[in-house]
């Protein structure tokens, strides 16, 4: 297990993404601080502990001290204290893992508000927050967009604050209609069985993608 301190790339010509050919499943947590992406990946990472070989990418400033959570229930963490995550910053780091050796990939990383990083993941899963209010989808239109999935995250608060399910689920889809929805509590572990399902699927489908001449399904599950 690897956990280390990312500066900043330098200037230059950028390495090959080893993501884009890997067998395992990447998946980037986008959403604003707060939203409680990282007590999802640590909640997704107790529950696949001994199911799954997980690694983790946490992009943000406090980086260091997220990983110290996650890092005692995945194979492989690694961090990047950086406020902004961009491809320059992410493709440093992914030599440092055997996409071979893992199941799932989890990438953590600070919403931008001016489009959606992408660091070659199969898939971006948007996480906001009820403690955040119920009129946040309309500021993150170009992630809502982009996302294959919405998780609504810190869904026990909703008796302590004021958040209109109807006004803020009326706002996702109208901006896109099509995107999945899951409610997560981490708290009360609510919601976290549908994610991991989701997640099987996904995992799934990257499978029979990425070795279409064989039929037998993986005895990994994420269930």
């Amino acid at each position: 297990m690897s956990i280390i301190h990312t500066p900043l790339p330098k200037i230059g010509a950028p390495p090959i993404n080893p993501l884009l050919k890997a067998p395992v499943l990447a998946v980037g947590l986008v959403g604003p601080t707060g939203a409680g992406k990282t007590s999802l990946v640590e909640v997704t990472a107790r529950q696949l502990r001994g199911k799954a070989r997980l690694g983790v990418i946490i992009v943000n400033p406090a980086a260091e001290r997220d990983a110290d959570r996650i890092s005692r229930y995945c194979d492989h963490a690694e961090t990047v204290c950086a406020a902004r995550a961009d491809l320059d910053v992410i493709l440093p780091v992914l030599p440092r893992f055997d996409f071979n050796e893992l199941d799932l990939l989890l990438m953590d990383v600070i919403a931008p508000l001016d489009g959606v990083p992408f660091f070659g993941q199969d898939a971006t899963v948007a996480v906001l927050s009820v403690a955040a209010g119920d009129d946040k989808a309309p500021l993150y239109k170009d992630l809502l967009t982009q996302a294959q999935l919405l998780i609504l995250n810190k869904a026990d608060l909703q008796r302590h604050v004021m958040f209109d399910r109807g006004v803020f689920w009326g706002d996702v889809r109208r901006i896109n209609p099509d995107l999945d929805l899951i409610e997560v509590s981490t708290y009360e572990n609510r919601g976290v069985d549908r994610w991991l399902t989701w997640l099987d699927r996904r995992r799934q489908e990257k499978q029979t993608h990425y070795f279409p001449t064989e039929h037998t399904q993986s005895e990994t599950s994420f269930g």
